[in-house]
């Protein structure tokens, strides 16, 4: 059988992946801002089978054009810096497209309807400056795999996850943010099919966190009194190995504040039987 790959798959750069050649290819613009692509560029398409496409540069022309003209033969595409694009319309015109993946743009203001989409599975959208809200995320009718928020810039503003809660075929769920504007965690508590759950842990308070995690099921990082940082920092010549859970926690050395993160663990299991068949207060 086929192995199925997945967002996490295809958001590394295809030069790292093993990838079949004429599988995948890319009319990325050598300019660091992404570059400004042609029509004369993408007519480079005219003959290429590929089924997977990295692109950027894009403006509004130029991508209506590209879609029109090609978008139907590709099942993954990655819009990689298109700042000027201002109308994703286009898109639901591709009734094949099977994962979408945007790096910055800094005029969409939302989605396209994406019950035009029924076999898309995977969406990434990272550093989109104008856009806050999720509303047409709901529509997807495959949706199994959302990832947004910042990449580059820490800068995310999003009103509310509550349309979240109505994405019934969302399984995996990974998204970073500055704000959330109305502070409430409890609409993913309601994504009835989620299975994996990752967002920036210091985005609702520790008392939040507890809440979800005594009443989802769901594997995650950040549903814990605390986790282990994969690449540890250093400051003033000590190691920080450990990030406490919530908002305005600490980082910890593992060794030295062994004493504070068992009270933190205490505390949080406290929380959690507290919270655990309750609704948020």
């Amino acid at each position: 059988m086929k192995k199925i790959q997945g967002l996490d798959y295809y958001l590394q750069s295809f030069s790292c992946r093993d990838q079949i050649a004429d599988k995948c290819v890319s009319l990325l613009q050598a300019d660091v801002s992404g570059g400004r692509i042609t029509k004369n560029d993408i007519d480079r398409l005219k003959d290429c089978k590929a089924t997977e496409i990295w692109i950027s540069g894009l403006t509004q022309n130029t991508f209506e054009y590209f879609i029109e003209t090609y978008g139907q033969q590709f099942k993954i595409i990655h819009f990689w810096k298109c700042p000027l694009i201002a109308d994703f319309k286009k898109l639901e015109t591709l009734i094949s497209i099977e994962y979408l993946i945007f790096f910055w743009n800094q005029r969409v203001t939302h989605l396209w309807d994406l019950s035009k989409n029924p076999k898309l599975r995977g969406l990434s959208f990272d550093d989109f400056t104008r856009m806050h809200t999720l509303e047409e995320i709901p529509l997807a009718p495959s949706l199994e795999e959302l990832y947004f928020g910042d990449k580059i810039w820490n800068k995310y503003i999003l009103d509310s996850l509550t349309p979240l809660s109505r994405a019934e075929k969302l399984k995996t769920l990974n998204f970073s943010a500055k704000k959330i504007n109305d502070n409430d965690i409890t609409p993913l508590a309601r994504i009835m099919n989620l299975e994996r759950l990752e967002f920036t842990s210091n985005l609702f308070s520790t008392e939040q966190i507890a809440w979800l995690t005594a009443n989802t099921n769901i594997t995650s990082s950040v549903l814990a009194p605390y986790k282990k940082l994969k690449y540890p920092l250093k400051t003033a010549g000590k190691i920080k190995d450990i990030l406490v859970i919530g908002k305005r926690k600490p980082f910890l050395d593992s060794q030295e504040d062994k004493a504070r993160l068992d009270k933190y663990e205490r505390e949080f299991i406290d929380l959690v039987n507290k919270y655990r068949g309750n609704e948020w207060p």
